[in-house]
């Protein structure tokens, strides 16, 4: 149990530490085995964990690090889970009326009584739109995470068209779209953040610029 620990400590160790210092990363592991051998492997990793964590604040590689991780778990993981939530479990935040995508859809006065069936059928399509704006979310973190930049601006492109998609929608069917509209620049301002980090990531890492999507 303790070496499976010292192992598990080992590799965000070792993660900290980046691309640049690979090599020191391995003689680390090397190491662990002595350190094993010698019954005192979860103190000389944990000894490792907080050498690379002094380093990585000091080093712009490990700024990078931490910048990324925060993009994507402070901003577009609670993005995916609003938007999986509304989509879902009718979360009221997108939509007028506080009472989610079905509330909106009722709360249309004059053109509601008219459009009933037209409001009814398009509930599963809006609902569907804003899963997978969403799941595009969970996907963009994870990408942005493993630095396939094309792939973050594929997968951004991609959420943003389902988010203009759900504006047009709404505005089809005479429902308060500003919030949706809200959330579309939100995505917008996040693809910008990514850009910005994929430039940094190119500034100490040559070739891993993202490729235009063809």
């Amino acid at each position: 149990m303790k070496a499976w620990f010292a192992r598990a400590l080992l590799r965000l160790a070792a993660a900290c530490l980046g691309e640049r210092k690979r090599d020191w990363a391995m003689a680390m592991e090397a190491e662990l085995e002595a350190a094993i051998a010698e019954g005192a492997p979860v103190q000389f990793a944990f000894g490792c964990l907080l050498a690379a964590g002094r380093g990585l604040f000091a080093a712009e590689e490990g700024q990078f690090v931490l910048t990324s991780y925060a993009v994507a778990i402070g901003v577009l993981l609670p993005m995916a889970a609003l938007q999986i939530g509304c989509a879902l479990f009718g979360l009221p935040y997108l939509y007028p009326g506080r009472h989610g995508l079905g509330g909106a859809l009722i709360d249309g006065g004059l053109q509601e009584s008219l459009l009933r069936g037209v409001y009814q059928a398009a509930i599963p399509s809006l609902a569907l739109l804003q899963l997978l704006i969403g799941l595009g979310h969970v996907r963009i973190a994870w990408v942005v995470l493993e630095r396939d930049w094309a792939a973050a601006l594929r997968w951004g492109s991609l959420s943003l068209a389902a988010s203009a998609t759900l504006v047009t929608f709404l505005s089809v069917l005479f429902i308060d779209g500003r919030q949706a509209l809200l959330q579309g620049a939100v995505l917008a301002i996040e693809l910008a953040i990514i850009a910005s980090v994929a430039r940094w990531h190119a500034h100490f890492s040559p070739g891993s610029a993202p490729t235009p999507v063809r």
